[in-house]
């Protein structure tokens, strides 16, 4: 399966790309690195043998949204792009 982590260099993003790598799926993350940075997808690779693909932007981007899922055939999506306290998500 293809699926989409947004938010997939946060803790809990990356530690699912791990996990979604080594049962064989094709992942594609989708981070704008508010919370997190693009070197999580390093430790990832080394750890589960691959990296997954990076698109750098944010979920509210609805065009960007667009092309992910054109450009790839997306079969789920795992939202991890939330905001740590409650503060910062109102």
């Amino acid at each position: 399966m293809n699926i989409l982590v947004t938010g997939g260099c946060g803790y809990i993003g990356s530690h699912a790309c791990v996990a979604l790598l080594a049962a064989g799926h094709a992942v594609t993350v989708v981070d704008d690195f508010s919370n997190s940075r693009p070197e999580v997808l390093d430790r990832v690779a080394r750890i589960a043998g691959q990296r997954p693909l990076l698109v750098e932007g944010d979920v509210r981007d609805r065009a960007l949204l667009r092309r992910v899922f054109t450009d790839s055939p997306i079969d789920a999506v795992i939202h991890f792009a939330g905001l740590k306290a409650v503060g910062e998500s109102v």
